[in-house]
């Protein structure tokens, strides 16, 4: 996946899903192969994969957000988040 790609409808891949750990007071996303370790960031984005666009995601992160910023300063960052979750496998593009 190219750096220019944009993902327009992001959902977890089928044989993954997100989970808070309370033991380790940690997110993560967990596959068959394993786990990975999420930060709020990612997790916040993650949690808000569930087939909505892009658009949509990302004015409910800036709705969450304590202090908003505009969507645009956002879009590089979860584009670049999403593409990293897709190349790993661990996502998709409902849209395709």
């Amino acid at each position: 996946m190219s750096e220019d790609s944009v993902i327009r409808r992001p959902v977890l891949a089928a044989h993954t899903r997100y989970r808070w750990d309370k033991l380790r007071d940690q997110h993560q996303l967990v596959f068959p192969e394993g786990m990975i370790v999420l930060n709020d960031s990612a997790a916040a984005i993650v949690q808000l994969c569930d087939g909505r666009s892009t658009d949509e995601l990302i004015a409910a992160l800036v709705a969450k957000l304590k202090d908003p910023v505009p969507a645009s300063e956002l879009s590089d960052d979860v584009q670049g988040c999403l593409r990293h979750l897709v190349e790993r496998g661990l996502l998709r593009d409902d849209a395709e």
